[in-house]
Parts: C-alpha cells; structure tokens; sequence
C-alpha cells in the first residue's frame, strides 16, 4: 500500500529543497514542546512538533500534513525509537492507521483500512526481528463489519522461510466456514495439507489430512466426520505408495460417545495386478462370447 500524498512527495525532496521554520515553545513542568513547520518551494509543507522532557531529552516527534500525521516516541534514556504510528489517507479514498512497536529486537507492526464510511476494510499484523518477519496475519471484512477471509503466515525463526500457511473462510454471522494448513518443510514443499468445515453451529463438520513424503508425493489421507456436537463418528484412511497408489484403505465407525463400534480395513493391491486382474476378466468375458456363438451356429 503506498501513500503518494504530500509526506512522500516531501521524502523526494533533497535537504537543500526544504527549510524547517521555528514557530513556537511550550514550557512546563514536565519538559519543553518546540513548533516547527517544513516548507519548499513546491508548497510542500509540514507541521513538527518537537517534545522533550524536564531533562532535554527528545522524547517525540510530532508531524501533521493535510493527508497524513505521524508519531515517534523515543526511549528518553537511550535515544532509541520505541513506537511509530501513522495515519493517512489512500489515494482511494480509504483511511490508514499504522502502529509499530518496539521491544528489544522484536517489534509489532498494526494497520487497519477503514473506508471513506467508517466500516472496516482490512486489518494487518506483522511480527519481526530485525528484518525478518516472523508472522503476518491479514483480515478482509464484509460491509457489515463481519470477517470474509483471514490468512496467516508463519516463517522458520531460523531460516525466514515460510512454514505454516492458515486460511479461513468466514460465514456470514462471523462463524468458521472453512479452515486450512499448509505446513512446508525446510526445502519449501508441502508437508502437511489439513482442512476443516464446520457445523453451523460452529463446531468442526469434516476434517481432510494429507501428509506428503520429500519428493511430494501424498502418503496417506485421513477424513474424520463429526456430529454437531464434536463427537467423531467415523474416520477413513488411506495409504499410498510411492507412485501415488493406494495400498490400503479402512474405514472406523464411532457410537455417540466417540467409541470404535466397527472397522473394515482393505489391502488394495498396485496398479499392475488391477491391470492384470482387469485382462483376465476380459479374456474370461471374451472366451464366453466365443463359446456362445458357436452354440448358436
């Protein structure tokens, strides 16, 4: 998302284009506030407010513009930025918030979109060390203020790299549809693929699992079924090889207490003997075709 109001316009201008104007002091007990405003010859201009403490130590820094205005909070003992917000206005209409928050390496990084109406749009979190980013979430919202998708991201601490991916799909009265996982291995592939629907009620419906091997190829899927109220009442398994085959499959039956009453399990053989089962069966077919048509003539 990017702001082409007057702050970046003011950013591209070098140190020779601009001029910082002392306007006013405040002095009180609790430290001394110094006004200042930016101006160009571009008509570019903000509006600073300096803030300092009873010991002269700049503890904020305030700037307003006509679009947009900033804060930054400074550690009064070490100088250190501790906290930036931001609030503007997108070149479509929509208002911007930004909160940044620093403790120690980490920090906490908060936007929310509202629309020119008021109503929520979209809000974002993003958690980082350094440079790298460690989560990210994102919300889009409905008009009605309810969620319409969520998707979060979970990176590796030690490599950055992506580990877990969420997605949620909402109902209208702000109940789960549909939740899935993505879990990648160090190499960037799918590990683990689950998804989940859910009861109007909001307990879970179905729950799909697919578990991958390192080349990508799937190794096993499990369905587990539900009832509304969070009882399993049956569970199916399959197995495959390396070639994608199934090799097995069962299926497991629960009574309303969640306890196995029944399981039919199945050896599946490889696709090879299906075929060679498979033309067996046409030769048998063939052969009596045959023999009926000599019994006619």
């Amino acid at each position: 998302m990017e702001n082409t109001s007057n702050d970046d316009r003011l950013a591209g201008l070098g140190p020779d284009e601009w001029s910082e104007v002392d306007v006013g002091t405040r002095i009180d007990l609790n430290g001394k506030t110094t006004y200042h405003v930016l101006t160009s010859d571009r008509k570019v201009g903000f509006f600073v407010e300096k803030v300092y403490n009873d010991k002269q130590n700049l503890v904020r820094i305030v700037k307003k513009a006509r679009n947009s205005r900033s804060e930054t909070d400074f550690a009064p003992d070490t100088g250190d930025v501790v906290r930036i917000f931001e609030a503007s206005t997108l070149p479509d209409g929509n208002s911007m918030t930004k909160e940044i928050v620093y403790a120690h390496e980490r920090s906490t990084e908060t936007i929310v979109i509202v629309t020119p109406d008021g109503d929520l749009k979209r809000t974002v979190q993003r958690e980082s060390v350094g440079i790298r980013t460690l989560h990210q979430g994102q919300t889009d919202y409905k008009p009605n203020g309810n969620p319409s998708v969520t998707i979060n991201h979970t990176m590796d601490p030690k490599n950055g790299k992506l580990a877990h991916r969420e997605q949620i799909r909402w109902l209208k009265d702000g109940q789960r549809a549909l939740t899935e996982h993505f879990f990648f291995n160090a190499s960037g592939a799918v590990s683990k693929y689950t998804k989940i629907l859910y009861h109007a009620c909001g307990g879970p419906f179905l729950e799909e699992t697919h578990r991958y091997g390192p080349t990508g190829h799937m190794l096993r899927r499990e369905i587990i079924q539900y009832n509304p109220t969070g009882v399993q009442t049956a569970a199916d398994l399959t197995m495959y090889d390396e070639k994608a085959e199934i090799t097995q499959r069962s299926t497991t039956y629960y009574d309303h207490r969640g306890a196995a009453v029944a399981t039919h399990t199945a050896d599946c053989p490889p696709a090879e003997s299906w075929l060679e089962e498979g033309e067996h069966v046409l030769r048998m077919l063939e052969e009596a075709s045959t023999e009926e048509v000599d019994l006619i003539h």
